[in-house]
């Protein structure tokens, strides 16, 4: 029996996982500053959350995006 060729995920790195980590943590403070907007207009609460925290947390993840794919590109130095 032949053994089915084995494709090898990406390796993450250090860059990746800060990145990871970075978005992560603006993701929670755009929530904390959606709901404490939303907070200050309690009769429109889910109106004003959906509009601060979307208007947030899009360009966050497009800017994310952009800069997995810049880091796909750099090639990671090696130092000997």
């Amino acid at each position: 029996m032949e053994k089915p060729e084995e494709v090898k995920a990406p390796e993450m790195n250090s860059r990746n996982w800060l990145l990871v980590i970075v978005v992560d943590v603006l993701i929670l403070v755009e929530l904390a500053a959606a709901m404490y907007v939303a907070s200050a207009h309690p009769d429109e609460f889910e109106l004003m959350f959906m509009k601060s925290f979307f208007g947030m947390l899009i360009p966050t993840l497009v800017l994310s995006f952009l800069a997995k794919r810049m880091l796909r590109r750099v090639p990671e130095q090696v130092m000997s």
